[in-house]
């Protein structure tokens, strides 16, 4: 593991080592990635071997427990996938993006670290040991269906997997994990469905949560294997069904087990559950809960809201389709009650990936221009966090910073935090 850098004050740094170094072992052990860095570092007595120019140095250094030792490492290489999904959403990306866009990864740390979703197809049982033995809880599993024959045409594998044995390893070993299913209409739904959410059950408490995600499809599906989208009609019908068995779990185990995303309710056109649904909201990020997180939050932010503003302002909120609704009753109406403020939103239609993308989390800086400059969007443009990556980046390369000047126009970025976004402007 190569030093990047240092942070302010580290530990580290004080001790002698230096960026560039190369981190061997610590107290013996290997030092393959960030986990063991902060699995083996966290000791009161560390013995750090490194690496400096092809000459091999050991360093102490005595600390409190589980102090930061203020290292920042150069990108780890990530396991990639080597499953052939045929709801895979990568596959539905157009050419010409940038190069981490087409990377599909199958990493367990990344799981841990980050919340993303691996299928532990390829998992060896040396890394299910690691797992255990590094408390790398909680886990985030793409199950999709435990219906074998199901499973392997879901991910384009050949044999099985063993899924259901790994995850009784490591629920046996106390490993926390919250399972998703991708739903694909007239595959992993009905009986399979019920089966799934069945066999997973056994194996609660420790798996925690069942999440179920519609299927995205895009345009750019040229050669790929047909797939049927949700439609409104498929989520009425299956919210019911599946809410009646989630109340059934929370009957025996004052849990609700399993939770649907968002987008079933939004595009049913029925009421979103309320917050006590959700219960600890396992999978917000995964779109479970996240509306119902988003408009209970703007809510207690009313009262905090001021009456007026000194100057005049014009905002336009950008949003896709999905959301749209709910962006113009809930946050619109409430923000035009504020004097000298006048608030617009704009439902952007996604062309990078086709109409039926309605997701704001997918919208493309190049969409929102071309069609935000057909308007009159006023004083400010206000974007949902979402839109971009951690770079601060959307999915075309865009940047906020290229909007603003295209559109001659201050752009805001909001997460949920109004009070904020009002005493920017005001």
């Amino acid at each position: 593991m190569k030093i990047k850098e240092f942070e302010t004050d580290s530990l580290a740094q004080e001790a002698g080592i230096r960026i560039g170094d190369d981190i061997l072992n610590i107290n013996g052990h290997s030092i393959r990635d960030i986990i063991d860095y902060r699995f083996y570092s966290s000791d009161e007595e560390l013995e750090i071997e490194i690496n400096r120019d092809d000459e091999i140095q050991i360093f102490e250094i005595e600390k409190d427990f589980d102090d930061n030792l203020g290292i920042i490492f150069q990108d780890i290489k990530y396991r990639l996938c080597g499953n052939k999904c045929i709801f895979c959403f990568i596959d539905q990306n157009p050419d010409g993006m940038r190069e981490s866009i087409y990377v599909k990864d199958e990493d367990f740390r990344l799981s841990f670290i980050y919340g993303n979703y691996v299928t532990l197809t390829n998992i060896s049982r040396k890394n299910l040991d690691r797992i255990v033995e590094q408390k790398l809880s909680p886990l985030y599993i793409s199950v999709h269906s435990t219906d074998l024959e199901i499973r392997k045409h879901l991910l384009g594998i050949k044999n099985d997997d063993r899924l259901m044995d790994k995850i009784k390893f490591l629920i046996e070993n106390h490993i926390e994990i919250h399972a998703q299913i991708v739903l694909c209409p007239g595959i992993n739904d009905g009986e399979s469905l019920l089966k799934t959410i069945q066999d997973l059950s056994t194996f609660y408490p420790y798996l925690k949560s069942v999440a179920i995600v519609p299927i995205g499809l895009t345009k750019h599906r040229k050669n790929l294997y047909p797939l049927e989208s949700v439609t409104a009609d498929f989520a009425r019908r299956l919210i019911p069904q599946v809410d009646e068995i989630a109340q059934n779990y929370k009957n025996q185990n004052n849990d609700f087990f399993i939770y649907l995303a968002d987008e079933f309710y939004i595009l049913a056109g029925m009421d979103l559950p309320q917050e006590e649904r959700y219960e600890e909201f396992h999978q917000v990020e995964n779109g479970v809960g996240m509306t119902r997180y988003f408009i209970n939050t703007f809510k207690e932010q009313n009262q905090q809201l001021p009456h007026r503003i000194t100057h005049k302002r014009r905002l336009t909120i950008v949003t896709g389709k999905l959301a749209g609704n709910i962006i113009d009753e809930i946050i619109v109406k409430r923000l035009n009650r504020i004097k000298n403020l006048e608030v617009n939103s704009i439902i952007i239609k996604n062309n990078f990936f086709g109409e039926s993308v309605t997701v704001t989390g997918l919208l493309t800086g190049e969409d929102i221009y071309t069609q935000l400059k057909q308007i009159e969007y006023g004083d400010y443009v206000i974007l949902p966090a979402n839109c971009l990556n951690f770079e601060g980046k959307f999915l075309d390369n865009w940047t906020p910073e290229m909007l603003e000047t295209k559109l001659n126009s201050k752009v805001e970025i909001v997460d949920s935090d109004f009070i904020s976004l009002i005493e920017s402007i005001s």
